[in-house]
């Protein structure tokens, strides 16, 4: 594509030594440029893209956005622009012409439940017959090619580019988790989105955001931009979805379980394995055995048939889906157990992820809930008292241990959160997660169930600047393995 094509909309300060230059690719990421292509240079929230120019040129650059003009060792094109990062949206839907405009793209936002919704609706359309492409916390999939998640919703480079993929892969639908940071850093600006799904809203990435005000104006960016024959997906049970209405011109469907909503649930019983519902929508009522478990299971699934009830599905082809639908990695995840008790991995790594799963646990065991978690570092602090909090008050014994401490100390990080428990209750420290898991299988006994909380579907443990291979699923399995 020709520069002037590319730049042509953009509202620049100016423009130094232009020429009309192809350019074959688009990048923010000094690390992969090519040459022939525009670098955009974005001040980062740790790393400043403008120190990375004449490293960019090394490698093949033949044009700079930038913020401010550079004198660069190479005579190329600099385009100038107030807000590199709204720039490189705009950049990359024009390079990738536009694909949100020929696929229907779901957006779902919110603290807890973006990533089963998701899967959930993905596995509905599918079971339906329509492939859709999926871009989200665990993975990002266009058809079979499936690509490990760097971050929720990335950079809008590869956002665009993997929903152009789509598009030449002639996929209909595309289904996308939307973090808080996406819409903050205008990764998303671009997209025309057919749906947005709210879920809910609890206080997280406080160290990002600051304020809960600022949070959630983070998340209302994507119901502004709907257009009227778009749809708002609301949870009615929900307070804070009355500021995400009034925000949009999209059409409305609410769902809930306990207030007045156009889609709703009854529950009639739970076990270890399923949840039975009727689910009310319109009149019509129809019995839905759910293969998860978990009060926030019923509302993910709420959000899922109203998405797909907005885009003309039948309730009988989402009935099919839910209750075929596969577990979704990490989540609430059953590992086998032939010594009497339940093991379950779950991503849980917030307080209110945290006690939501421990209430949906401890109605449906005979025996002790016995917790292990930790907290994360270089992370939102205010929570770890918090999670403290609630182990305490919502498991019979518990054992903190390491969650990806980053550059911090994890002693330090065990400290914060030993805060949140009360004077005299016992518990146990071990920072080594590997033991802390086997010591909390040694524990157990039949009728009990073990939570394995915070990592779910990862596979490492972030120490310091090294990612180490660890994955909590595969440490039970070795575990159990050697009983």
């Amino acid at each position: 594509m020709k520069l002037s094509t590319l730049v042509r909309h953009l509202d620049s300060k100016g423009t130094y030594n232009f020429s009309d230059v192809e350019i074959i690719g688009v990048t923010n990421d000094s690390r992969n440029v090519k040459p022939g292509y525009l670098f955009v240079a974005i001040k980062g929230y740790k790393t400043n893209g403008h120190n990375f120019i004449e490293k960019s040129l090394e490698r093949g650059a033949i044009a700079i956005v930038s913020e401010r003009k550079y004198c660069l060792s190479q005579k190329i094109p600099q385009i100038i622009v107030y807000d590199s990062r709204k720039t490189l949206s705009n950049l990359s839907c024009s390079f990738y012409n536009n694909p949100s405009q020929k696929i229907n793209v779901i957006g779902i936002t919110g603290t807890n439940g973006k990533t089963t919704t998701a899967f959930l609706t993905k596995f509905i359309l599918e079971s339906a017959g329509y492939e859709t492409g999926l871009i989200g916390t665990i993975n990002y999939q266009v058809g079979k090619r499936v690509i490990p998640a760097q971050e929720t919703t990335p950079e809008s480079v590869k956002l665009q580019s993997l929903l152009a993929e789509m598009v030449a892969s002639k996929i209909k639908y595309a289904v996308m988790e939307v973090s808080s940071h996406s819409t903050a850093q205008h990764r998303i600006e671009n997209i025309n989105f057919k749906t947005a799904v709210f879920t809910n809203i609890s206080t997280e990435h406080m160290d990002y955001h600051k304020t809960i005000s600022n949070y959630m104006d983070a998340k209302i960016e994507l119901f502004k931009n709907l257009r009227r024959d778009s749809f708002a997906i609301l949870n009615a049970d929900d307070e804070y979805s009355k500021y995400f209405s009034d925000k949009t011109r999209a059409q409305k469907i609410w769902f809930g379980i306990k207030n007045n909503a156009d889609i709703k649930a009854e529950i009639c019983s739970e076990s270890m394995s399923n949840i039975v519902i009727k689910m009310i929508y319109l009149g019509n009522k129809i019995d839905i055995k759910i293969p998860f478990i978990g009060l926030h299971n019923v509302y993910n699934v709420l959000a899922s048939a109203a998405v797909t009830l907005s885009l003309g599905f039948e309730l009988d082809a989402i009935k099919n889906g839910i209750e075929t639908a596969p577990v979704v990695p990490g989540r609430l995840e059953r590992i086998p157990c032939e010594r009497g008790f339940e093991i379950i991995v779950d991503y849980a790594h917030t307080p209110h992820a945290l006690e939501t799963v421990l209430h949906a646990l401890k109605n449906l065991v005979k025996g002790r809930v016995i917790l292990v978690f930790g907290c994360g570092g270089d992370r939102d602090k205010e929570k770890r008292p918090k999670m403290g909090k609630i182990a305490d008050e919502n498991s019979d014994i518990f054992w903190i241990t390491n969650d990806n401490p980053r550059s911090e100390d994890p002693a330090r990080i065990i400290e914060d959160i030993k805060v949140g428990i009360k004077a005299g209750r016992p518990f146990h420290v071990q920072m080594d997660r590997y033991k802390a898991i086997k010591e909390a299988l040694d524990e157990a006994e039949k009728g009990d169930l073990v939570l394995i909380a915070g990592k779910g579907h990862e596979k490492y443990q972030v120490i310091k600047d090294a990612k180490i291979p660890f994955d909590d699923k595969e440490v039970v399995k070795n575990i159990l393995s050697r009983y």
